[in-house]
């Protein structure tokens, strides 16, 4: 399996502040992804959230049909 990559589909959990979601999985497109600082930004409902490394994922086939 690659690494992740801007403009990969990926699924994160966001459970802080202003938008917090339940820590419920969600789909979103990985706009940057920063190894140093093992943090992602990701592209939400027309929002860039900055989402620690920890909670995302590569979105797998199933993911792509939510």
């Amino acid at each position: 399996m690659r690494a992740m990559i801007s403009g990969d589909l990926v699924r994160f959990k966001s459970v802080t502040w202003p938008y917090n979601m339940d820590g419920q999985w969600r789909i979103g497109l990985l706009v940057k992804y920063e190894k140093l600082e093992k943090m992602g930004t990701v592209l939400y409902k027309g929002r860039l959230l900055r989402i620690r490394a920890a909670q995302i994922e590569k979105a797998g086939v199933k993911d792509e049909s939510r």
